[in-house]
């Protein structure tokens, strides 16, 4: 079952095997600059795309810090004012590229309903389905 983000989600609601909402994300070349003055993050390879190809790279990339925000954005929206993110973790397998279009996407791994407590498997892929960032989640959300 494919459960959207709701403020009044319970544990209740949930069963293993069920998918969470799909959210997308499409990072614009100026976001790009933009998160990159606004972190502190000088390294050219997420603003420069000349300088990002002379590294190798075949554009700008996405920065791993603003997926991980992404991720934990993912997470709280669709757990609720009343649920809580208790532990997330993700690696950065390969580049994310600018305006190109990214879903991030999860699956419910284990519910207990007596405490609340529910394990996720995350990740984002692109369009195509190339998994870019997989991940774990940990989510405590009201009873039922």
């Amino acid at each position: 079952m494919n459960h959207p983000a709701a403020p009044n989600l319970t544990v209740n609601d949930l069963a293993v095997g069920d998918d969470l909402p799909v959210m997308p994300k499409n990072a614009t070349r100026a976001q790009l600059f933009l998160y990159s003055a606004a972190s502190f993050n000088p390294h050219r390879i997420h603003y420069d795309r000349d300088y990002a190809q002379f590294e190798g790279h075949q554009d700008i990339l996405v920065h791993g810090p603003l997926q991980g925000a992404w991720l934990t954005q993912y997470l709280t929206d669709w757990c609720g004012p009343k649920g809580r993110l208790t532990g997330v973790t993700w690696q950065n397998r390969a580049s994310a590229l600018p305006e190109t279009d990214l879903e991030f996407r999860g699956k419910v791994t284990a519910v207990d309903s007596a405490t609340g407590d529910v394990e996720l498997e995350v990740w984002e892929q692109t369009a195509d389905g190339q998994v870019l960032m997989p991940g774990t989640a940990k989510v405590r959300l009201p009873l039922g």
